[in-house]
């Protein structure tokens, strides 16, 4: 990591567990009946998946009402989970290290930027994180794989994508950092996972933080 001038995360799984005390499963129900109680005709696919994301993934085929609902709710619903949000071991002495070593970080994440925001705020970490790119626009079409919050981050920040890399824990933060010209690192925090990040191409394969921030002070 010597040559890292730049410290992309994702926020679900590399810094914490958003839906630990308020279930994924359950955010999903929640979303799928506000917006069916609104009237939304929602695709098929949309009640058989446990991920919210997904379910507001899915919703970009809805009318622009519909959609901006979607944000809303889920927006709502995402900043109720990070009060009860789990920090990832190793997360703090990350964005620690990286200061130490005047690393900038960003944290690019599908969830919402309020989310977000909000567990940093709760945790103390705010002044750890130079930026936030994370979801705010009612296009689902902008969330990771897409590169779009990558180049968001690398823009505020002024790095050029050669020097940075992205942790992330899904085949969508691989896919979106290979888009972007960033060096994909694959946190394989469950069993299978390391074996999916390798097969999507990732450039490397941590299974804690307490790697990465042992790497970064020695780097």
């Amino acid at each position: 990591m010597s040559e890292t001038r730049c410290l992309l995360l994702d926020f679900d799984g590399p810094i914490c567990d958003i839906f630990a005390g308020l279930p994924a499963p359950t955010v999903a129900d929640s979303l799928r009946a506000v917006l069916e109680e609104a009237g939304a005709q929602l695709p098929p696919e949309a009640h058989t998946t446990n991920d919210p994301l997904e379910v507001f993934r899915l919703s970009a085929s809805l009318s622009g009402d519909l959609n901006r609902l979607a944000l809303r709710t889920l927006t709502e619903l995402e900043v109720k989970a990070a009060g009860t949000a789990r920090s990832t071991p190793g997360a703090t002495d990350l964005l620690e290290r990286a200061r130490d070593k005047e690393v900038p970080v960003a944290i690019v994440s599908n969830n919402s930027v309020a989310a977000v925001a909000a567990f940093l705020d709760r945790q103390g970490l705010s002044s750890l994180v130079e930026h936030i790119a994370a979801r705010a626009e009612a296009d689902p079409s902008l969330m990771k794989p897409n590169p779009h919050l990558l180049v968001q981050a690398l823009t505020h920040i002024g790095a050029e994508p050669s020097s940075a890399l992205l942790v992330g824990d899904s085949a969508t933060d691989v896919e979106a950092s290979k888009l972007a010209g960033v060096i994909a690192v694959g946190y394989a925090n469950k069993p299978g996972k390391a074996r999916r990040l390798d097969e999507t191409g990732a450039d490397l394969i941590v299974t804690s933080m307490e790697e990465l921030a042992d790497a970064l002070a020695h780097a």
